[in-house]
């Protein structure tokens, strides 16, 4: 109730990184060229932003 009364929500970062990735990938598929990326780097990319997202949320601290 209380984020009804302050106004705007801020956007949730995953769910719009997610959406940007899904958009690039359906823009790819439809053109009929998909990027050649190493699956390493992928993993590697992924970990780094894993990591990231655990370093902000533990620097947030708890709301109450």
């Amino acid at each position: 109730m209380a984020e009804l009364e302050t106004g705007r929500r801020r956007p949730e970062v995953l769910t719009l990184v997610t959406g940007l990735l899904a958009l690039v990938l359906a823009v790819c598929a439809f053109v009929g060229e998909l990027p050649s990326i190493d699956p390493r780097w992928l993993l590697a990319g992924g970990a780094a932003f894993v990591g990231m997202v655990l370093l902000a949320g533990s620097l947030r601290g708890r709301r109450e």
